[in-house]
């Protein structure tokens, strides 16, 4: 019997599941930015990101908030 000659595409997708285990990942913080200055219903991703940068946070994103009538938020992240 000759040697048998795995791709490395192969391995790759035979290890990929092991990098991706559940709770590899750290915890993340999330809070409202204090300082974003934008309208009240309305979030913009490129301000709410300098925003959060600004108050210590790594991530910032809009979120939809729930309420009536609904309306978006910075929502500042970062690992905790």
């Amino acid at each position: 019997m000759g040697d048998l000659k795995v791709p490395s595409v192969l391995c790759l997708l035979l290890l990929m599941p092991l990098l991706l285990v559940p709770g590899s990942e750290a915890d993340t913080c999330s809070k409202f930015s204090k300082t974003y200055t934008g309208k009240a219903s309305w979030c913009k991703y490129a301000p709410c990101a300098k925003a959060c940068q600004k108050e210590g946070f790594t991530e910032g994103v809009c979120a939809m908030i729930r309420a009536r009538p609904l309306f978006m938020r910075c929502l500042c992240k970062k690992e905790c």
